[in-house]
């Protein structure tokens, strides 16, 4: 079948619950509404009606409802694809009930075929009834991704029903098994053409000859070679398409294509991770699904933006947590390269959140993984599947085996090519705690069989639910990778969480043994919800005793290498250092105020220094601690050009005390007696203009497209000024503005709005257009020189 997506031209309302919706508006998706509804602080008890928490962000969740109307040709089969809503979404077409789905994340398909009203419009209803205190971070509300409708003839191969996989790569040649079911309205005999294209030309054809039934859904399997091969690898990203024309007495009735890499993975404790015959590890993040300044909008765009600038960063993997993503995601992590460790849930029947997918868990598990496992089975970035995130039942309660098993099994009925694995935090086994309400001999049944256990007692806990993955992903406890490995030698695990501040020990237990894959932080960038979880404080202000969430105007977790305007924090380089021999320096300078004094967090948390060399005047004389991020032998530190000392790096990170001084600090790497980097930190004068930039040239007038435009304050030199936090505004000509935002974690300020406050001298405005012509931005406010910013936008080819 043929795919079109219907993103565009759509009407939608919003309202509260039980009131009729109305005042419709024009919309394209992908569309968030949750992002553009008031914050309030007298929010987070889990009761009160109409009201976010500290978990989503303090964002409230209301009713959407979306109407499309579509002509259709006779003759012809079509079926809705829907990749992601959030959440409880009903589907009506021509006012029959055709589709319910209660999970935010997997995409699913509806059958319009039977109500299709021939020769007139038809009228598509969708509408989403998210449930309040339904997640631990920001879902966004609405149709967040794309729409596609599907098209196909009498006899077709409809959507999710091809599986291209490697069967073998030998010398230059791969050898790709075809998997297709073929859905039939007639008993007849069909010829089926596949043609296999690389950069548009096309490598080879084949042509088979079946017979298929009247109403039956038939599997068909098909070997070909792909001579002189174009291997997909993280550094080759080669991709190709598969078309599929399929022919019924000489005349075309269906067309289909699917784009395909030729990759081999395999894992052992011996080998490690595999990528085409050769070792691999994973340097990793995990990742929320938000976007930011767009919420969860899944734009094409957003989803590049971000995936490119994580792998600009050094990683090479992604773990999508804790939900299936975005089909655009997929997409951008074929074309660039990057490895994705997929995941299904986060809760199955012991809840998290009062209302999230613990309600559905047993009816629905089943067929969401399976949605997840087919739409995602050809790409070439898919490494595994996750059957779930820190679940709960890994104590053995409320069937624990039995759904490890059956989940395992729902993932290789529809690929058997992966591995299947769950991000197991190990402590969870130790739960519940008693109550002091319980009596003495409860209390003690509890710490017999759950309390007070060591790693490998709680290891043998864990046994069965781990049992059926062919791969373990531990959080938070690389320090027992060698328990692990001890107590079953033959497992293979990975560092499905991990922290930013233990990264350089964490890393070293990847690569000193062979049977972890790789490691992941938590997180590759900073998402809305689970607010302040990254937060750290100094002495004067409290101490932070250890993960928790704050309370409003908190908006993020404030926990990434990447801020929220996807700029690196130091945490970004330090991670890097360790991952890269000759990975870029910077430097980065705790306050002067707090000199000597005790610092904590939640662990989550990284060292409170920032890239600045420009303090107040008051500040001259008095002692500074400056650091970099490297793997050299050593580092020379310099002043205005005074050398001021040297220092060997400690777990990657060099150090180095000294009195402040305005003017620059330098950074001067050595190894074997060779300088082979250096880095100069300035200070800035008075804050007096602002710089704007974009990476785009050119922006199409489809209002898909987005120009993010990079907002920066700067003295009269055009030095970064991090001091600088006021107030700013735009406004744009030519086209809308969708957002304007910084990355700080706790403000007021509307995403939507056209004003925010600057965050350490950044901010970040998107901007989209539907028509051809000059797009422009001019931000500016009462105390710097103003800027403006010209794209020029063409119509669609």
């Amino acid at each position: 079948m043929k795919k079109r997506c219907i993103s565009k031209d759509w009407k939608f309302s919003s309202t509260e619950l039980c009131r009729p919706f109305k005042n419709y508006v024009d919309v394209d998706l992908p569309h968030d509404y949750q992002i553009k509804q008031k914050r309030t602080a007298n929010v987070g008890d889990w009761v009160t009606p109409h009201s976010g928490n500290s978990g989503n962000g303090y964002y409230p969740d209301t009713p959407g409802r979306y109407v499309k109307y579509l002509t259709f040709e006779e003759n012809k089969n079509y079926i809705l694809d829907i990749d992601g809503a959030y959440m409880m979404t009903y589907v009506t077409f021509n006012d029959n009930m055709v589709g319910k789905h209660p999970y935010g994340y997997t995409p699913y398909l509806v059958n319009l075929t039977p109500f299709i009203l021939k020769g007139m419009n038809n009228k598509l209803a969708i509408e989403t009834f998210p449930l309040e205190h339904s997640t631990r971070w920001y879902s966004g509300n609405g149709i967040y991704r794309d729409v596609f409708l599907w098209e196909g003839g009498k006899v077709r191969i409809e959507p999710w029903d091809m599986f291209i996989s490697t069967n073998k790569i030998e010398g230059n040649d791969a050898e790709v098994r075809l998997r297709y079911w073929i859905n039939s309205d007639k008993n007849t005999k069909a010829e089926v053409k596949f043609t296999v294209l690389y950069e548009g030309n096309e490598v080879l054809s084949k042509s088979l000859n079946l017979t298929v039934k009247k109403g039956k859904k038939e599997q068909f399997e098909h070997i070909i070679t792909v001579n002189d091969a174009h291997l997909w690898d993280v550094d080759n990203p080669n991709l190709y398409t598969l078309k599929t024309d399929i022919y019924v007495k000489g005349e075309l009735v269906d067309q289909s294509e699917n784009t395909f890499g030729i990759r081999t993975i395999s894992i052992g404790v011996n080998t490690g991770l595999l990528l085409n015959g050769k070792q691999i590890k994973l340097k990793g993040g995990c990742i929320h699904h938000d976007h930011g300044i767009l919420g969860s909008a899944a734009y094409p765009d957003a989803e590049y933006r971000k995936v490119k600038r994580l792998k600009d960063a050094g990683l090479n993997a992604l773990r999508c947590a804790h939900n299936p993503p975005s089909l655009a995601f997929l997409e951008v992590c074929d074309r660039l390269g990057m490895i994705v460790m997929d995941e299904a849930f986060d809760t199955w029947q012991f809840r998290k959140r009062p209302r999230d997918y613990n309600l559905f868990f047993e009816a629905w598990c089943e067929r969401d993984i399976s949605y997840m496992v087919q739409r995602e089975r050809n790409h070439p970035c898919v490494f595994s599947y996750s059957i779930g995130n820190e679940i709960t039942e890994i104590n053995g309660q409320n069937g624990a085996e039995k759904y490890a098993n059956l989940l395992t099994q729902y993932v290789k009925q529809h690929d058997e090519t992966r591995p299947v694995t769950s991000g197991v935090q190990k402590w969870f086994a130790t739960n519940p705690k008693s109550e002091s309400i319980d009596p003495d001999d409860y209390r003690q049944y509890l710490k017999n069989k759950l309390n007070n256990k060591t790693y490998a007692e709680v290891n043998e806990i864990c046994k069965e639910y781990e049992k059926p993955l062919d791969l373990i992903g531990i959080n938070y406890n690389y320090e027992n990778y060698h328990v692990d490995h001890e107590m079953y030698p033959n497992r293979v695990v990975w560092g499905s969480e991990t922290f930013s501040i233990d990264a350089y020990d964490s890393w070293k237990e990847v690569m000193e043994n062979d049977y972890v894959l790789g490691d992941f932080n938590w997180t590759a960038f900073d998402n809305m919800g689970e607010v302040g979880a990254g937060k750290s404080s100094w002495l004067r202000d409290g101490y932070v005793p250890g993960i928790r969430t704050f309370e409003y105007p908190w908006r993020t977790c404030y926990q990434g290498d990447l801020d929220m305007c996807m700029n690196r924090k130091p945490q970004s380089y330090f991670r890097q250092s360790i991952w890269e021999e000759n990975a870029p320096i910077r430097i980065f300078t705790t306050h002067p105020e707090h000199f000597g004094e005790v610092f904590s967090g939640t662990h989550w948390h990284f060292y409170d220094v920032d890239e600045s060399w420009t303090y107040d005047d008051k500040y001259v004389g008095r002692p500074i601690k400056a650091e970099t991020y490297t793997s050299a032998e050593k580092v020379e530190w310099f002043v205005n050009g005074k050398k001021i000392g040297e220092s060997v790096p400690e777990k990657n990170i060099a150090s180095i005390e000294t009195v402040y001084e305005k003017g620059y600090i330098e950074a001067v790497t050595y190894r074997g007696g060779e300088a082979y980097s250096s880095y100069r930190l300035e200070t800035c004068d008075k804050a007096s203009q602002i710089n704007l930039s974009s990476e785009l040239k050119t922006i199409k007038a489809d209002n898909r497209n987005l120009c993010y435009v990079d907002i920066t304050v700067a003295d009269s030199k055009g030095r970064l000024c991090t001091d600088y936090e006021g107030e700013i505004e735009c406004k744009v000509w030519g086209g809308e503005l969708v957002g304007i935002h910084s990355a700080n974690p706790c403000n007021e300020d509307d995403y939507t709005g056209n004003k925010c406050h600057v965050f350490k001298g950044r901010a970040l405005a998107v901007i989209r257009t539907k028509k051809a012509g000059n797009l422009s931005i001019t931000v500016y406010n009462n105390e710097l020189a103003g800027a403006t910013f010209n794209i020029n936008a063409v119509d669609e080819e």
